[in-house]
């Protein structure tokens, strides 16, 4: 979503510094992230909001954020030709759902700013190209742990937990970075084409202090 130095350090500072817009790099399904977006679009007051769902999802926010929704709930829009679904579950401890109900709360609008589903994009990468085997593994061994989700569980939930917001908002940025610098060739042709829609509708609406609640790797 920006450009940043390479030192780990400058990074993350360059990500947590970026007011064009102000960032909140999520996992889907995150209790501590959850519980500390209200107070980090407080304290970020934006005048609008967006959020990484699809295009298509527009209509349907002010449902998913309305006082009578309850969760577990879910959105699902099939791709087009029939070729399957995109299915996007929301629970009262995905940040997604905490930022549309702050956002219903304090009247600021909400824009869905992925990609639409109907758009055809390639696949993410030629099979057989994984992320850094070592860097990776670094990750992976300094954190005691055997995959991604419970290297997330580690260093972002358990030690976030009862944390400053900002804390586990930087948290969630530094190690959505070290996921994406893993990857060899960068991100794949599919969050390429992804991330250049995101940036292209936030600069469309033009908003004075944009805030986008996104995926920690973008």
């Amino acid at each position: 979503m920006t450009t940043v130095p390479d030192a780990p350090e400058a990074v993350l500072e360059a990500l947590a510094g970026c007011a064009s817009p102000y960032l909140v790099g999520v996992r889907h399904h995150s209790p501590v992230l959850a519980a500390a977006v209200p107070a980090l679009l407080d304290a970020a007051d934006p005048d609008a909001l967006f959020v990484e769902l699809p295009w298509e999802a527009g209509p349907w926010l002010d449902w998913l954020a309305h006082p009578a929704t309850e969760a577990p709930v879910a959105l699902v829009f099939g791709f087009p030709g029939g070729a399957g679904h995109a299915f996007y579950p929301f629970a009262d401890f995905s940040p997604e759902l905490a930022a549309l109900r702050w956002a219903r709360d304090r009247g600021v609008p909400v824009h869905a700013v992925d990609l639409p589903v109907a758009v055809p994009v390639p696949e993410e990468r030629a099979q057989g190209s994984p992320a850094d085997p070592e860097l990776s593994r670094a990750l992976l061994r300094a954190a005691g742990v055997e995959d991604d989700e419970e290297l997330w569980d580690r260093l972002v939930e358990a030690r976030s937990y009862g944390a400053e917001p900002e804390r586990v908002r930087r948290a969630a940025l530094a190690l959505g970075w070290a996921h994406r610098a893993a990857d060899p060739g960068g991100p794949g042709p599919r969050d390429r084409a992804r991330e250049a829609w995101m940036r292209r509708r936030i600069a469309e609406v033009g908003a004075a202090r944009p805030a986008a609640v996104v995926g920690a790797y973008h």
